[in-house]
């Protein structure tokens, strides 16, 4: 972040120092509407003025005209319906372009404001609390995102004296390498570099600890269960002495592939024999 701000820095004040389209720039970065558009609304705002004094004196007109009977009490309701609805439409248009027109002035007498402010610390090599004071309302920075690419970023946001934000800077969050020390395994004592801070085992004695772990946590279950620990027996196929994972285990590990086999086919031959049986009876 800190590269980041200052590289930004760096780039307004050479753009104010030696850009001389600088201030237009800024200027459009800031405003919604351009040069040509502010003279299109100042034309406009004449015409609008214009067209609400001849709304008062055509007021003025149709109320003498009742006084004197010159017009039927319905066309004056017509009439006065209309052109107060008029005078509504384009008092309220003209306060749209008054807003515009000052958020336009503004953003330019902003822009000349933070252009000669920023052209003096062209060329800074370090931040201090100081430039950042001057120059800089705020900074806020993102949550981490991951971009299309499947990158970590961050945005970063700057938001400038008299301007505010002018862009945002797109920042890739550094790898865990970077900020994470080596710690020691404290089962073999052998330096790793750890996925967390509260990583006590390098990979391989975290994989041995989940295995013991785990059977502590077996012998508990079967000392609650009151149930007996499992010893070795021998395979009903083969003969051979195994180590059973549970209680209803027969068949060794190299056996029990087989065994399965032959028990579906000798329940399919039996569940065939039955229904054969049913469908005779």
């Amino acid at each position: 972040m800190h590269n980041a701000v200052l590289e930004d820095i760096n780039h307004f004040a050479d753009m104010a120092l030696h850009d001389p389209k600088a201030l237009k720039t800024i200027q459009q970065r800031l405003s919604a509407i351009g040069t040509g558009e502010v003279k299109a609304l100042e034309r406009e705002r004449r015409k609008l003025a214009k067209r609400l004094a001849e709304l008062d004196r055509l007021f003025s007109a149709l109320y003498e005209d009742k006084v004197m009977e010159a017009i039927t009490e319905r066309n004056y309701t017509s009439l006065s319906a209309k052109y107060e609805k008029e005078q509504l439409e384009s008092d309220a248009r003209l306060q749209e372009i008054d807003t515009e027109l000052a958020a336009k002035g503004h953003a330019d007498r902003g822009a000349e404001d933070f252009l000669a402010l920023i052209q003096g610390y062209a060329g800074i090599t370090e931040l201090t609390a100081a430039i950042l004071n001057a120059l800089i309302d705020k900074i806020v920075v993102s949550e981490r995102y991951r971009n299309a690419e499947g990158t970590l970023e961050q945005k970063l946001t700057i938001y400038y004296k008299f301007v505010g934000n002018l862009h945002e800077h797109y920042i890739a969050v550094p790898k865990r390498e970077i900020y994470i020390e080596e710690k020691r395994c404290i089962r073999c004592g052998e330096n790793y570099l750890p996925q967390s801070n509260v990583s006590q085992y390098c990979p391989d004695c975290h994989l041995a600890m989940r295995k013991i772990y785990a059977a502590r946590a077996n012998e508990v279950r079967r000392v609650k269960r009151g149930s007996k620990a499992l010893e070795p027996k021998p395979c009903e196929c083969c003969g051979v002495e195994f180590m059973p994972k549970s209680y209803n285990a027969r068949f060794c590990s190299t056996c029990a592939p087989e065994a399965r086999e032959q028990a579906a086919k000798q329940w399919r031959r039996e569940n065939y024999l039955k229904k054969k049986a049913q469908a005779v009876a």
